[in-house]
């Protein structure tokens, strides 16, 4: 009898006591869901979308009729906005610039906080500033006639593969071709050139796809939003394969061997005489630290995670965006035949569309940003911090709540776009069909924070998917179902399984 009063009481102040933790919650905080112990709200965000974290946290904040959800990841204050306004608040304001720092995105980068991606402050604005001054010196982000002539060649051995010029069995069989493998080349060489002064031949595009297989597995591998392996880093210990962990550490280190070898071959032959890509750039920083007793973030282990941060996602996030907008471009082929006219009007067939043709090919340009509207790559961008405590849509913003930009949400936000559901490139030209000054999609989002490849991708998607329409009809392969529309696989970014499709001449 003792015993079963003893227990009562014990379950009743269990009970009191998860209820009061469930309520516990900043002053002012904005609505949203119940905290639990271990990981918060977390539970209930998969409980609304286990796979599409995102879509989680959109149903969340309809349920909660509010356009700004507050709630707990694990431990962490967090707040998701989902509208134009407060998404342009977050990616502006300074007071959330912030990254967190997570014992598990150090252990990718020698259990360092290193690179441009994850970190923040002085370290942060000084390594960014550095990477794109002198990226700038070989063609990234501006117009550079030497990277275009490269990403004409790319472009060109692809134009070849599909022609039947030459050959890939890996990627190209009985006419038709894999997804996205096909676009590595293009989108990768140029970076690589840009780092390391080298370009992947043709003999060696098999190398050249496992590092970008890698880093794609790499961006499959977590979702930083608030996956279980960030939220508890003991489950590596558990089932490292079921959460993420192996593919997260192999991956890095697959990628961070090619960087390292390309760093070791510079400081052999470096010779600050003739300065021939970035790395020789960064180096030659390092030198100017070597006998200077004082700290700095300029160090070889930096070195490779700035490449790393670049090369990765321009590998990866363009050659998804591509197949996107592939698998859309099979369902609504009527789209394709407006690209080939408008080409066929500006261009012609005699040569390749070139990035001077791009503000004259209006529509062209429109399906890309219907492509990334549609589905939004980076749903969540990268997780922000607030470094202060401050306000926002009239709530209270502690310091260092994390700051989740939910772009998939507003991309989908009938109040904005009326029939989000619907693609339709038209959405982006104005009743002359010219492309409408402003732009209000955010799909490599906004401020500081921007990613910094924006320019260099809409510049070789346009190249590259032009290029393809000028040649091609894109087509599914007989007698298999078209992919579907929608994303296959949850990540830092949302992909589509690898697929086949055929590429039929034009006449």
């Amino acid at each position: 009898m003792l015993s079963a009063l003893l227990l009562l009481v014990i379950s009743t102040l269990l009970l009191i006591y998860l209820y009061r933790f469930s309520k516990q919650r900043p002053p002012n905080f904005p609505p949203g869901p119940p905290r639990l112990p271990i990981w918060g709200s977390y539970f209930l965000v998969l409980l609304n979308n286990f796979k599409f974290t995102h879509k989680g946290y959109h149903n969340l904040a309809e349920k909660y009729r509010t356009k700004i959800l507050g709630l707990h990841l694990g431990p962490f204050p967090t707040v998701v906005v989902n509208s134009y306004e407060l998404i342009r608040e977050v990616l502006l304001r300074p007071e959330f610039q912030g990254r967190v720092k997570l014992p598990i995105i150090n252990e990718r980068t020698y259990d360092k906080n290193l690179g441009i991606i994850f970190t923040d402050g002085l370290f942060w604005e000084q390594q960014r500033r550095f990477s794109l001054r002198h990226m700038r010196d070989y063609g990234f982000g501006r117009r550079f006639p030497q990277l275009e002539a490269i990403g004409q060649e790319e472009i060109q051995d692809m134009l070849d593969l599909l022609n039947g010029q030459r050959e890939d069995k890996e990627i190209s069989k009985n006419g038709h071709v894999r997804l996205p493998d096909l676009f590595y080349n293009v989108f990768f060489n140029p970076i690589w050139f840009i780092i390391t002064g080298q370009r992947f031949p043709v003999k060696d595009h098999a190398k050249l796809r496992y590092f970008t297989r890698q880093a794609l597995r790499h961006q499959r591998s977590i979702d930083v939003t608030g996956n279980a392996l960030v939220l508890s880093p003991w489950l590596k210990h558990i089932a490292p394969n079921y959460f993420g962990y192996t593919d997260l550490m192999e991956s890095t280190g697959n990628m961070l061997r090619y960087i390292k070898d390309a760093v070791k071959e510079h400081m052999a032959t470096y010779s600050e005489d003739f300065i021939r890509d970035f790395t020789d750039k960064f180096l030659m920083e390092m030198k100017k630290y070597e006998h200077v007793d004082e700290p700095t973030t300029f160090m070889e282990e930096q070195l490779r995670v700035v490449g790393l941060d670049y090369l990765f996602p321009a590998s990866t996030t363009v050659t998804a965006t591509l197949n996107f907008t592939i698998v859309h471009l099979l369902h609504h082929p009527e789209v394709q035949e407006k690209m080939q006219n408008e080409i066929d009007m500006v261009v012609g067939r005699n040569r390749l569309p070139t990035l001077d043709d791009r503000s004259r090919l209006p529509y062209n340009e429109a399906v890309l940003r219907e492509s990334m509207r549609k589905e939004t790559l980076v749903p969540l961008s990268v997780v922000h911090r607030a470094t202060e405590s401050t306000e926002l849509g009239g709530y209270t913003i502690p310091k260092d709540t994390l700051m989740v930009v939910n772009l998939w949400s507003f991309h989908n936000d009938p109040e904005f776009w009326e029939d989000p559901e619907v693609y339709r490139p038209e959405r982006f030209l104005d009743v002359h069909g010219q492309l409408l000054k402003k732009d209000y999609s955010l799909p490599f989002g906004a401020g500081k924070r921007l990613c910094a490849g924006e320019t260099y991708s809409r510049h070789f998607m346009f190249l590259t998917l032009s290029a393809l329409m000028q040649n091609f009809t894109v087509k599914g392969v007989p007698g298999k179902p078209l992919p579907t529309m929608e994303p296959d696989r949850p990540g830092i970014i949302v992909t589509k399984n690898d697929f086949w499709v055929r590429f039929e001449p034009r006449e």
